[in-house]
């Protein structure tokens, strides 16, 4: 089936908006076949703060309707303690607000058929809830949704991936930690970091990753990162594979 066949199907669909290109692109999909769609998005202590504020205004800049669906995830004592299938645990979670907030309309995200590909702990969480991925089915990946992004004018974000994701599984996740990354990610982004870009952090030390060319730029701000409250920082390049040396997978 095509993506405007499959997206027909599914209509009317809720789509569940991270503030990414993928679900972004997903979205302007819909609306471009004029078919009946609303948007969601999550907002909890594992949510970059500015992909909340880029879904938001991005659903708006297409008139339709959205929501953000604040969520506690660290009220969940396993997730507190960051375990192996964390990424199942929250996307069960999470999805199922969204569920529930569909009213009957069909739940689609943004999964891609390269990361059903790929052996993701999140993706089991979707198939059980029957959350529908277009872009999967119709044998779409990430280089067809950046060429679609350029024909419906979706800005194309660097790869992101939740907050927790910067923290070794087993360590405990608190909201000061998540605090610190963010607004460390968020710091290196205002002063012109480009790209990939990962704070980790384990037993306080910090751990900037930006791609090779932007290092040098990264390291220009060593000082001012002190000032978060790391107790050591190191700079290294950014390395695709699931979460480099901290987490396996990343969701």
């Amino acid at each position: 089936m095509t993506l405007s066949e499959i997206l027909r199907e599914h209509s009317p669909a809720l789509v569940a908006l991270s503030g990414g290109t993928d679900s972004m692109t997903l979205l302007a999909a819909f609306v471009k076949e004029g078919l009946p769609v609303c948007a969601a998005t999550i907002r909890s202590e594992f949510t970059p703060p500015d992909e909340v504020t880029r879904a938001e205004h991005f659903a708006r800049r297409l008139g339709v309707n959205w929501r953000v669906i604040d969520v506690s995830v660290l009220s969940e004592e396993h997730l507190q303690f960051n375990p192996p299938n964390r990424c199942y645990i929250c996307k069960k979670l999470i999805m199922t607000k969204i569920l529930e907030a569909a009213d009957g309309k069909t739940v689609c995200d943004g999964t891609h058929a390269d990361d059903a590909a790929e052996e993701r702990p999140g993706r089991k969480a979707l198939t059980e809830l029957g959350i529908v991925s277009p872009f999967a089915l119709a044998r779409i990946g990430k280089k067809e949704i950046y060429a679609l992004a350029k024909e419906f004018g979706v800005p194309v974000i660097p790869s992101s991936s939740c907050l927790a994701t910067r923290i070794p599984f087993g360590e405990e996740i608190t909201e000061g930690s998540l605090k610190k990354i963010a607004e460390a990610e968020s710091f290196l982004r205002e002063k012109g970091i480009t790209g990939m870009l990962r704070v980790r952090l384990s037993s306080g030390r910090a751990v900037i990753e930006t791609e090779n060319n932007e290092k040098a730029h990264a390291e220009l701000y060593a000082d001012d990162l002190k000032t978060f409250g790391f107790s050591t920082i190191t700079f290294r390049e950014y390395k695709t594979g699931g979460g480099n040396s901290w987490n396996r997978i990343e969701q």
